[in-house]
């Protein structure tokens, strides 16, 4: 049988909802981990100065409640991030880095996810994507420093849009704590719903893909289409995994409060359990 890790992005739950109950309803809905977020939501944002106390009993709370934060998406960078060509703000990157680091070993997360973006409000350059290369070493050297895999995600931007992009990036810095951290809606969306090219593709990533997000998608639609109401072929993408030996996954849920969004977790822990169980 097909072992694998099925985890809740914790944003499929309101931003106002309390942590622990995050954790309880993701263990009722059958996710096996829960992905911890920092962003630029100022309440996560913050979580990067937890004292040890805090750090201590949300670790402890998971591991008991036997929902481990597993991995750690540090949406954060996308304030800074690595190709920016101002020097104080590449400074303020690795310093997001290196907390974001010690705050996955407190938590027990094994794999800390970054955005494959050069820059994100502003238009990438060659001299942004130079910039990025060089800073690049440094992020990685951080994490092999805390022993956290940095996960890099193909995104929706041109720089790095698909696995293979994601790969020869992870290619240009060889380390064990630099890997790619896939995400099967954007790579669908890269290929326009053609499901042969996106398969490929993710079979590029092979030796690199440590953990891959589970999401539909839609052209023009990366975070709100309903699992099973877009074009992204699970069976086919979950199927290339296995081929892959990926076992770590995330189902990248956006919570919208205009539904029962506890309900909708549940529906789509089961949606993907039929695919990843097939």
């Amino acid at each position: 049988m097909y072992r694998y890790s099925l985890g809740m992005y914790e944003k499929a739950l309101p931003d106002d909802m309390d942590l622990e109950e995050k954790l309880a309803i993701a263990k009722e809905s059958g996710f096996d981990h829960v992905e911890f977020c920092v962003d630029l939501l100022p309440e996560r944002a913050a979580r990067l100065d937890w004292p040890e106390e805090e750090r201590i009993r949300w670790r402890t709370l998971s591991q008991r409640m036997k929902v481990p934060f597993t991995t750690f998406s540090l949406s954060l960078l996308r304030k800074t991030p690595l190709g920016l060509l101002d020097p104080a703000k590449n400074e303020e990157a690795f310093r997001v880095i290196d907390e974001g680091c010690r705050l996955a070993v407190d938590l027990g997360s094994r794999v800390m996810l970054i955005n494959g973006y050069d820059v994100y409000d502003e238009p990438s350059t060659k001299e942004t994507r130079a910039r990025f290369f060089e800073n690049l070493p440094k992020a990685v050297s951080i994490c092999a420093y805390h022993g956290v895999v940095m996960g890099i995600e193909n995104a929706e931007m041109p720089f790095c849009r698909t696995v293979t992009d994601a790969a020869n990036l992870c290619r240009r810095v060889p380390s064990p704590f630099f890997r790619v951290y896939g995400d099967i809606g954007n790579e669908t969306n890269a290929f326009d719903g053609d499901a042969d090219r996106t398969v490929q593709d993710l079979l590029k990533g092979k030796g690199y893909v440590t953990s891959l997000h589970l999401k539909d998608s839609l052209p023009g639609e990366y975070r709100f289409r309903d699992y099973g109401k877009g074009h992204v072929d699970f069976a086919r993408c979950i199927a290339a995994a296995r081929e892959m030996d990926v076992h770590l996954f995330t189902a990248e849920i956006f919570c919208d409060t205009g539904r029962d969004y506890v309900a909708y977790v549940r529906e789509v822990a089961q949606f993907l359990k039929g695919y990843l169980e097939a």
